[in-house]
């Protein structure tokens, strides 16, 4: 997976947007919003090369760029490098708030919140 490649778009577009500190909603919709829709079909498109693997759906495939599951987890993959770094950058690997350590832990925990409720039948 080219992360580093992902990070440089999304990195690119903040500073387009001219939303680096602060994040003004028409060019923060505009630009980045519209990178991450293009930078999640392509994640999505580099992780079917690599695993050689479609959406089973039963009685047909998808592309992982068509499947709103992969999709998504594309996106989460690119945005996961760019927010350890920045993460990192800005806050350290320590146990204080916004460290990328202490994001990493909210990630996981949100994550394994769904799974939980997959695991007990319930739905969002």
């Amino acid at each position: 997976m080219n992360y580093r490649d992902y990070m440089k778009r999304i990195q690119e577009k903040l500073g387009e947007s001219k939303a680096p500190d602060r994040i003004q909603e028409a060019p923060w919709l505009d630009i980045v919003i519209k990178e991450l829709n293009d930078i999640s079909k392509d994640c999505a498109t580099e992780l079917q090369r690599e695993i050689n693997c479609c959406w089973n759906k039963g009685s047909y495939c998808l592309d992982l760029h068509e499947a709103p599951p992969t999709r998504l987890l594309a996106l989460e993959i690119a945005l996961a490098s760019w927010l350890g770094w920045i993460m990192h950058e800005k806050h350290g690997d320590g146990d204080q708030l916004f460290s990328s350590k202490d994001c990493w832990v909210r990630i996981e925990e949100a994550y394994l919140y769904g799974v939980k409720l997959s695991k007990e039948n319930q739905r969002p």
